[in-house]
């Protein structure tokens, strides 16, 4: 085997070993994975900061993730071992091994993004429940905290309440939420419609 030959095969070895050991041991590719994200943030990569997926504002995976790098790097050696082993000189291998390199590598980092895009969220931004309306599940006492339950995109929680004037609002009554600190909500009582 050429000295070109090795040298195309071991970068291919190293890119594929990294990759099954990160894809094994998540938390290694997800380490790494973070100096990827960290310059993806920097550079514009189509004009959404290179994190953003679906431009609706959710983190996702950078085009310069470590496993996105290893892809290209499987895909670039084993290229090359290919077209060198064909007779090709080293320099016309390496440049043919960039396309299937950079092909592998887009594959990768949209698989990666639609994988990301398919996590949901847990956490609620309880500034984004102001002007909800929600029901109380643990009346409010005067100047107390209680329990109020209102529909998220997650489906229905539960959020710790307070009342915003301070006068107690019993159980199953309607609030609006009107503010929030921390992680606590200030809510009002709906007015009810008076009976005819």
């Amino acid at each position: 085997m050429a000295t070109e030959q090795i040298f195309f095969l071991l970068i291919a070895l190293f890119g594929a070993g990294f990759l099954f050991i990160s894809f094994v041991l998540g938390e290694v590719g997800d380490f790494f994975d973070s100096v990827g994200d960290m310059v993806g943030d920097h550079v514009d990569f189509g004009g959404d900061g290179g994190g953003d997926v679906g431009g609706d504002g959710s983190e996702g995976p950078s085009p310069l993730s470590l496993r996105n790098l290893m892809a290209f790097l499987t895909a670039y050696g084993a290229s090359g071992l290919i077209t060198s082993s064909y007779g090709w000189g080293t320099l016309s291998s390496s440049l043919f091994a960039m396309v299937p390199g950079f092909i592998l590598g887009f594959i990768a980092y949209k698989f990666m993004a639609a994988l990301s895009g398919q996590q949901s969220s847990s956490v609620v931004e309880v500034a984004g429940l102001v002007g909800r309306v929600g029901l109380v599940e643990v009346s409010l006492p005067q100047g107390g905290l209680g329990r109020i339950s209102i529909n998220t995109a997650s489906g229905r929680s539960s959020f710790l309440a307070r009342a915003e004037d301070g006068v107690p609002i019993g159980a199953g009554d309607s609030v609006v939420i009107k503010a929030t600190i921390g992680g606590d909500l200030i809510v009002a009582k709906v007015p009810t419609a008076p009976k005819e």
